[in-house]
């Protein structure tokens, strides 16, 4: 089935226990805060209920009845590439916060499981499949939860000293299912989901075998807590404070997504148990879930930093600065990272690695990292960028407030505005936007404050001591001039003395002296 957005924000008033800034929750889809994580997440299912947006959302199974393309297993080509381009549309609308971990998290199981039966003898398979179909009937949303909280962080699972419980773990093995302790860190939408996959977050040893779990479980489960991180914006957005808050996407308002998600001697009945105590597997489950979820990183990206370029080029036009030439240099970097990302995320579906002994496939290991490398490690030089384009008026952007304020808006109009033709109230969007998308006021302040880049660089070439350079080159390449220099000039050439003191050359050595 598709769910509607009616039926999933109904699923969400389940019970769960859930706090946010030292409160308890009653109902997060009507909390100031979470209710905006609420959002992003019903996104995903306006767009599986979208008639333009069939073709990349919705499919059939095998009894012919609709359900969402994203709880398939991939078996070729152009069914990764078409996972690939459903999670860069719904990053473009803000979406995929409650089928990009709960997928990725399915999808490594998936595999894995069939490599323990394989190898073990298991019948984790068939649990995996039976909770597949379980998903695909109900359409609901869940996440992956595999960070663990850690503690000690070089000691391993078992080993850990102040107690055991730094790692999800079963703490009891009952003949209708097991018991598991620990805790998850940085689980995003969370209170948007309603169920999860647990999965460890690293290779175990036999001694770690307790901690070598893989399970699914609902949010509302009894010994569940969750504890959702603290928000950046602790309001909703107004008609009154519009540009105030974070629009890097109007539809990407998200707080408190990000939650520790406690096990307090939770219950999980054995067909929903895709691995249990099978450690030498753990860490193929880690990598490939980090292999399948950095597919949906960079495909996440991709909007992002397509939103970070269009970021550049608007200011770079608002502020009058788009023909000359170092700017341009500095937006040709900006495509040229984007485009490499797009193009390295596509390549791996394109080029898919096969699992053994399936008809399934999984994206190329090394075309993933390689994308998520590209992005991740270009990052701050791209906001950087950004921020050097914008100017050091994205350190100290105004408020909506004020420009909605008669007595302040005439000043603003006149003083703010920047290339004629463009509106005043366009620019300082653009501004607040850059401020938004590149890590907020404190880090532009730290780039512009005192002078700009560009200043610094002017001072550079002002202060530089270019007879000098020019004569050390000239002295190198013998070229006359440099002997007027007053340092260069008496610089000793060493050669002459050294020559002196080396023996003849050997003629016998033809090729040489010839």
């Amino acid at each position: 089935m598709i769910r509607t957005i009616d039926q999933y924000l109904a699923s969400l008033r389940d019970g769960r226990v859930l706090y946010h800034l030292g409160e308890k929750v009653k109902d997060a889809t009507s909390h100031p805060v979470l209710a905006r994580n609420i959002w992003n997440g019903a996104i995903d299912w306006a767009l599986s209920n979208d008639p333009d947006m069939r073709h990349l959302y919705v499919t059939q199974d095998a009894d012919g009845e609709d359900i969402n393309f994203l709880w398939t297993q991939p078996r070729n080509t152009e069914e990764l590439i078409r996972k690939r381009e459903a999670y860069v549309e719904g990053a473009r609308f803000g979406g995929m916060g409650c089928h990009s971990m709960g997928v990725d998290a399915l999808a490594s199981s998936t595999v894995v499981a069939k490599r323990i039966d394989a190898a073990m003898g298991t019948h984790y398979s068939e649990n995996v499949e039976a909770y597949r179909k379980h998903l695909q009937k109900t359409d609901i949303g869940i996440t992956g939860a595999q960070t663990d909280v850690k503690g000690d962080r070089h000691l391993h699972a078992a080993a850990q000293v102040q107690h055991k419980d730094f790692y999800v773990r079963v703490v009891d093995r009952q003949k209708t299912g097991i018991v598991v302790r620990g805790a998850k860190y940085h689980i995003s939408f969370t209170p948007a989901s309603n169920e999860a996959i647990v999965l460890p977050c690293r290779a175990h040893g036999e001694e770690d075998k307790d901690y070598a779990v893989v399970f699914a479980t609902p949010l509302n489960a009894k010994g569940i807590t969750m504890i959702s991180a603290e928000p950046e914006l602790r309001q909703q957005r107004t008609a009154e404070t519009d540009w105030d808050f974070p629009n890097a996407s109007k539809m990407n308002e998200v707080g408190g997504g990000e939650c520790m998600i406690v096990f307090d001697d939770v219950f999980v009945p054995w067909e929903k148990v895709f691995m249990c105590g099978e450690w030498q597997f753990s860490r193929d489950m880690a990598r490939a879930f980090g292999t399948f979820h950095r597919l949906f990183a960079c495909s996440r990206m991709v909007s992002a930093m397509e939103t970070m370029t269009g970021a550049a080029a608007l200011m770079a036009e608002y502020n009058g600065l788009e023909g000359y030439p170092h700017i341009r240099a500095k937006l040709a970097y900006l495509a040229q990272v984007t485009e490499t990302l797009k193009i390295v995320s596509k390549a791996a579906c394109m080029f898919p690695e096969p699992e053994r002994g399936t008809n399934w496939v999984n994206p190329d290991s090394m075309y993933t990292n390689i994308a998520k490398y590209v992005y991740a490690s270009n990052y701050h030089e791209v906001s950087k960028v950004i921020q050097d384009i914008a100017g050091g008026i994205a350190a100290d952007p105004v408020s909506y407030r004020d420009w909605m304020n008669p007595a302040e808006r005439p000043y603003m109009e006149k003083y703010l505005a920047g290339k004629a033709g463009i509106p005043t109230e366009h620019r300082l969007k653009a501004i607040k936007m850059v401020t938004d998308i590149t890590g907020g006021k404190h880090v532009s302040h730290n780039i512009h404050a005192e002078g700009s880049l560009a200043t610094q660089e002017m001072m550079f070439y002002a202060s530089a001591n270019w007879e000098f350079y020019k004569a050390a080159a000239k002295r190198l390449a013998n070229i006359p001039g440099w002997e007027k220099h007053p340092v260069v000039s008496k610089q000793k050439d060493y050669a002459d003395v050294i020559k002196a003191k080396m023996p003849p050359i050997d003629t016998n050595y033809v090729s040489y002296v010839k």
